[in-house]
């Protein structure tokens, strides 16, 4: 071999390791690079299922918080029904004894209907009143001698 070739040969083994190396800096560049996105994504998926769970509970809360409500409501909405039928009823029932005391106060005679019940029937005082005289003497009134 002679000196060129081997100084060419050196030349080009020397390009080729510096070549070599760079590479191998930019792989271990990339690869660090890739470790610590993995890291971050590693770490943004492990709050993901925590928010996910978090999430999970809170709707199962909230769904058996609406269905205890929705029940409550269902239950309020029963007795106010049964409620007003049995408003109803008695309205229906209080208007039936007015009725009946009605016809029973048109057939009783008025004088059996105030001893029964004297507060209804207040006799109306009559809008005449004794006319005074005025020149009549009244006795011990002070006036006469």
């Amino acid at each position: 071999m002679s000196v060129e070739f081997s100084n060419a040969y050196q030349e080009i083994l020397f390009d080729n390791v510096v070549s070599i190396i760079k590479q191998n800096f930019i792989f271990q560049t990339q690869l660090k690079l890739a470790e610590e996105t993995g890291k971050a994504k590693a770490e943004i998926q492990a709050k993901y299922d925590e928010l996910v769970k978090t999430k999970t509970n809170v709707n199962n809360t909230v769904y058996e918080e609406k269905n205890r409500l929705q029940s409550a409501l269902n239950d309020s909405m029963k007795k106010f029904t049964a409620l007003e039928i049995n408003l109803k009823a008695k309205d229906t029932e209080i208007a039936s004894l007015k009725d009946y005391i009605e016809k029973l106060e048109n057939i009783t005679t008025p004088s059996k209907l105030k001893k029964l019940n004297p507060e209804k029937f207040v006799e109306e005082k009559s809008l005449e009143q004794p006319t005074s005289d005025l020149f009549a003497i009244k006795v011990n009134d002070g006036s006469s001698f």
